[in-house]
């Protein structure tokens, strides 16, 4: 079975401000930017801006479920959401997509818009040439493939599984390049 994006999830644009972020360390809420993000499109939760919004935010909050779509730039990519995150707002270059937990998975989801096919659509749709970007109309209109949720949620996890293989290997080779020049800073003062 395919759908329509907008046919499954709700999309949200992320909070957008008239003045300008401005950073306060006692801010009542967070700023979830792009730079946020590592290669492997993992947020790095440590690091957020803080700051206080003005104006309306409910719907640029984010929460567990929400899937990530940055829509800005030339690398386009999902994150899901899968931790309590309090006071949160996404940054206006990302959509926030609320997708129908009952009929596809946000894993699932974000894991099938950083694939090929999707990202193929992605960028023959995007408008704007410095920075571009993919309207809400536009994404609206990917087709989805929807497999049973059994095999979402496997998908789901293998994609959690090869993010974790990544992140420590990434560790081990840091870890073994120390080493290596330990070894051979070593050699040479003796």
């Amino acid at each position: 079975m395919k759908a329509f994006l907008g046919d499954i999830s709700e999309i949200q644009v992320g909070y957008q401000s008239r003045e300008g972020i401005r950073a306060h360390p006692d801010g009542s809420h967070f700023l979830l930017q792009a730079r946020d993000f590592n290669n492997l499109h993992q947020v790095d939760w440590s690091n957020l801006t803080r700051f206080t919004p003005a104006g309306s935010m409910t719907k640029s909050e984010i929460q567990p479920g929400d899937v990530l779509f940055l829509a800005k730039g030339q690398d386009n990519f999902a994150c899901p959401v899968n931790r309590v995150t309090n006071h949160v707002l996404a940054a206006n270059s990302f959509y926030i997509l609320r997708p129908d937990q009952a009929t596809i998975l946000p894993e699932y989801l974000a894991w099938w818009l950083n694939q090929k096919p999707a990202q193929e659509y992605i960028q023959l749709n995007r408008s704007g040439s410095s920075l571009p970007f993919l309207s809400v109309s536009a994404l609206s209109r990917l087709e989805v493939p929807i497999p049973p949720i059994e095999v979402q949620r496997k998908i789901g996890e293998l994609e959690l599984l090869r993010k974790k293989e990544a992140n420590l290997l990434g560790l081990y080779l840091l870890k073994k390049s120390t080493l290596i020049q330990s070894v051979c800073l070593n050699a040479i003062i003796e």
